[in-house]
């Protein structure tokens, strides 16, 4: 068993205040001065458990000025297919869409293979961002078999869930996933969007939905702050 060193129980101590509400966001923490007396640590031990929850996304540092609590992180369940809008209304939080576009395509020899489906075949390709209260968080893509959504392109996919527009007018429920979860560089459209300098670190989380039967398939990649989510198992 690997030994919990100082600064892990640090970082732990200051992170269960974060989850009892002792902190809230964008309270100002202690000095690494008054941290290293309530510890009885070294400051290059106090420092070193800060700089991991900076890492971590539960706190955020300004210059000369010290460290203050983040906002509340959305959980994104790894195994477990849901609607973000769902998650994002237990924070309490005011969230808006913006379609960049829906419409029709063709399959590439991307999306032959990520889906499976002949070359040429007609998809609908769905992108917007998702803010939340004023910060855009995601940039999310998703296709899908237009044979299977008829009339999907005039659907208001503004004002309401994709996930409920499927299974309400299509009655199309994802309960099934193939996903992968990897850090990439924010290229000129991610920055762009997102609102964040070219080459930062980002969340890409991608993967093939499906319903109980399988029958039905979306290709979906969300691009995301990596400060605004943590991963959980869904189990």
């Amino acid at each position: 068993m690997k030994a919990i060193t100082r600064d892990i129980y640090i970082a732990d101590e200051i992170r269960f205040q974060i989850e009892r509400n002792e902190y809230k966001p964008h309270d100002k923490l202690p000095s690494e001065r008054q941290l290293c007396d309530v510890f009885k640590s070294q400051r290059t031990t106090v420092r070193l458990a800060l700089e991991n929850l900076v890492k971590e996304g539960w706190i955020y540092c300004k210059e000369n000025s010290g460290y203050y609590i983040s906002e509340p992180r959305i959980i994104d369940t790894l195994n477990v297919v849901s609607s973000m809008s769902g998650r994002i209304n237990t924070l309490g939080k005011k969230m808006h869409r913006k379609v960049l576009y829906l419409r029709e395509v063709e399959s590439n020899k991307k999306l032959l293979k990520k889906m499976g489906v002949a070359l040429g075949t007609k998809l609908y390709e769905f992108e917007r961002v998702r803010y939340l209260e004023d910060e855009a968080i995601s940039l999310e893509t998703a296709y899908f078999e237009a044979k299977d959504f008829r009339g999907l392109l005039e659907k208001d996919l503004v004002n309401n869930s994709l996930f409920t527009i499927l299974e309400k007018d299509y009655q199309v429920k994802f309960v099934q996933g193939e996903q992968e979860i990897i850090v990439v560089n924010a290229n000129e459209i991610e920055s762009k969007y997102l609102n964040v300098p070219k080459h930062s670190p980002l969340v890409l989380r991608r993967g093939i939905l499906y319903t109980k039967d399988r029958e039905i398939k979306s290709f979906h990649e969300s691009v995301m702050r990596m400060q605004r989510f943590i991963y959980a198992d869904g189990d």
